[in-house]
């Protein structure tokens, strides 16, 4: 890999992976929406090329893609919450968009494709406590619905074609760079409300376990798979399942406060307990980052 492009390169995974591409000594090319914040790369911008434009226009992506070799696909205009009437506008803003890009990716002589996809939404109602790659797949979100057709798609192009096609089944990753005043990740949305003095809000007993990866372990696996020859589908995640209110309780032993809370004990949890360990070759544990 000499020449990268990150699609969704200003985000909080992208942002990481941006940084740590730069440092590498591998020219990078971030895209990004025009009104995205780039405060996650201020300290990089003299070192990358900066391309704003649309997921859905082709012509901007035509002209990101001269000379790169490596594509990271971390656009997502989706969340695992929305409803199943969002299935049209995924579609039409992720599946297809992404459709046309491998498709101007084989045009462009781009070698290879790394997919961001999701470590839970696409296992759907796990049939294991541990979550291999093996799992069947049957997504219950329009969400991983639509993140598993676009797996889908990859696999067949990398079966038909000489491009090689890398994706991430990625569990829940929390560390700089994360946003605490969204309605996604627990980790710095639980701080936000520590430090805001706001109430966090946990839907059903806060009971379903997930694996909470540290940023910096997500962007190694990220390198090493894309550094990597041929195809694969990696899940990347600790191993370690922790409940929402143990990661609450984690965050309030090592501040010593205490985070206010209003619990929505009506709402149903969409999934039962679960959390994805990775292939043995390919762990990423979280080490000292993870909470004691």
């Amino acid at each position: 890999m000499k020449n990268a492009l990150i699609l969704g390169g200003a985000g909080f995974i992208g942002g990481n992976l941006s940084r740590a591409l730069v440092k590498s000594g591998i020219c990078t090319k971030i895209f990004t929406r025009p009104t995205a914040s780039l405060g996650r790369i201020q300290d990089i911008l003299d070192g990358v090329e900066l391309i704003y434009g649309d997921f859905l226009d082709d012509s901007v992506l035509e002209e990101a893609l001269e000379g790169v070799d490596t594509v990271f696909h971390l656009i997502s205009t989706t969340f695992p919450n929305r409803k199943a009437k969002s299935s049209v506008y995924d579609v039409l803003s992720n599946l297809l968009p992404t459709i046309r890009l491998i498709e101007m990716c084989l045009e462009h002589g781009v070698k290879k494709i790394v997919y961001a996809s999701s470590g839970g939404t696409v296992y759907g109602e796990p049939q294991n406590d541990l979550i291999l790659e093996t799992h069947p797949l049957l997504p219950k979100s329009a969400y991983g619905q639509s993140k598993l057709t676009i797996e889908n798609y990859l696999n067949f192009y990398a079966r038909t074609t000489d491009i090689d096609i890398n994706i991430l089944r990625i569990s829940n990753p929390f560390g700089p760079g994360q946003h605490s005043w969204r309605v996604q990740g627990i980790v710095a949305v639980a701080i936000g409300c520590l430090l805001n003095k706001r109430a966090l809000q946990i839907y059903g007993e806060g009971k379903t376990i997930r694996d909470y990866i540290y940023i910096d372990d997500v962007i190694d696996a990220i390198l090493s798979i894309a550094l990597s020859p041929g195809s694969s589908v990696v899940n990347i995640s600790s191993g370690i399942g922790y409940s929402v209110l143990e990661i609450v309780e984690k965050i309030e032993r090592l501040t010593s406060q205490v985070i206010k809370k209003s619990l929505s004990v009506h709402v149903l949890e969409m999934f039962r307990p679960m959390y994805c360990p990775t292939k043995k070759l390919l762990i990423y544990t979280v080490g000292n980052h993870v909470f004691p």
